[in-house]
Formats: structure tokens, sequence, C-alpha cells
């Protein structure tokens, strides 16, 4: 896993900075009506509501939920991740609070019952599960999208068990959530994505 300085540099390089959410936080989209409080009627049907976007890289998906009215937290280890996002929520007319935390730090805590949505892409560290199940208020919603196994038939991509998902493990992670969606790509690149609500 490259460290923070590694990913720091990576972004003062232009790699990583894709400004277009994954198509997948487009699908996550269809499901906000469901959360507690969304307001249908309103002008922003999310005011109040909160959501993180969790080692949030170039901030492509936190500005995504800001622009669809969420209250959002972006969280990273990369300093530069962070400056990418502000730089990023600034064009698009939009406010993220930049966290800058050591999210695979023993003790990282994402707190209880706080957010609305969690949404984590491309970025696996097994330990923080219990904490985005905690993090979520009952109703809440998990996005979650990242590499599996199959990804090993290709180029690019991790390369170590550790950073990518088995079959099914998502499910399995989310064991309790209602099942909304959840996809395995494994045509071209190897990805699971799931969209789970909290019970």
């Amino acid at each position: 896993m490259p460290s923070a300085d590694e990913w720091n540099e990576r972004f003062r390089r232009g790699d990583h900075v894709s400004s277009t959410p994954d198509p997948f936080l487009e699908k996550a989209a269809d499901h906000y009506p469901l959360l507690p409080g969304w307001q249908a009627d309103a002008t922003n049907p999310a005011h109040g509501l909160r959501a993180l976007d969790l080692a949030c890289g170039s901030g492509r998906h936190a500005v995504g939920l800001a622009q669809a009215g969420f209250e959002t937290t972006a969280i990273d280890f990369s300093e530069q991740a962070l400056a990418h996002t502000a730089r990023l929520a600034a064009e698009n007319g939009v406010s993220v609070e930049c966290r800058l935390e050591n999210i695979e730090a023993a003790d990282f805590s994402l707190g209880k019952e706080v957010y609305d949505l969690a949404a984590v892409f491309f970025f696996l560290h097994r330990p923080l599960f219990p904490a985005l199940c905690q993090c979520l208020r009952p109703g809440g919603l998990i996005v979650y999208k990242t590499y599996s196994t199959d990804q090993l038939r290709y180029p690019g991509g991790p390369r170590h068990p550790m950073h990518m998902l088995e079959p099914n493990e998502l499910l399995r992670l989310f064991d309790g959530f209602r099942v909304l969606r959840y996809e395995e790509e494994w045509e071209g690149r190897g990805t699971a994505a799931l969209i789970a609500q909290k019970t």
C-alpha cells in the first residue's frame, strides 16, 4: 500500500485526479429517496443529510455528493488529495469539509450514527468495516466499490489480495444490511460494488 507521501507525490504529478464520479455513484442516486429525512418535493431533498467520502482521493465523489445536496465530509491521509478535493469543490460551487486523517490507524473512528450515507471507492482496509457500519444512522446507505480478485486477469490495479475483494465478500462484510444493488464486474477489469441500507 503506498504511503501518504507517495500519494502526495502522485497527486502533485497529476495522477489520479479525475473529476468525473464513477458511474456507480449515479446508480446509488436512484436509492437516495429511501433515506430517512429525504424530502421528495423540496428544492434540496437532501437538506440536513450528511454524507461521507472515505479515502476520497481527488474528491470526485465528495463533490458529486455535495452537488446532490448532502453536507459532505471528505477524509483522506493525503494532504494533496484533500487540496485537490477543496479546489474541485470550489470550482463546482459546493462546500466539502476536508479532514486529514490516518484512516488505517488502529484508533481511527468515524463516530456512531453520524452519517446518512457513506461512500468508499477503490480503497480497501478490512479493519475499517466495523467503523463504517457504526458511523451510519439507521436507514443510512453504504455505497462501496473497489477491485476484486478478478482484476488479477488484467494489467493495472492492485496485485496483493489484501487490496482486493473476494467474490461475494462485500455481501458478507455488510451482513444484516438490506442489499439494494450488488454487482461484480469481471470483463475488462475486476470490481465488486454494493449499495445497501442499514436496518
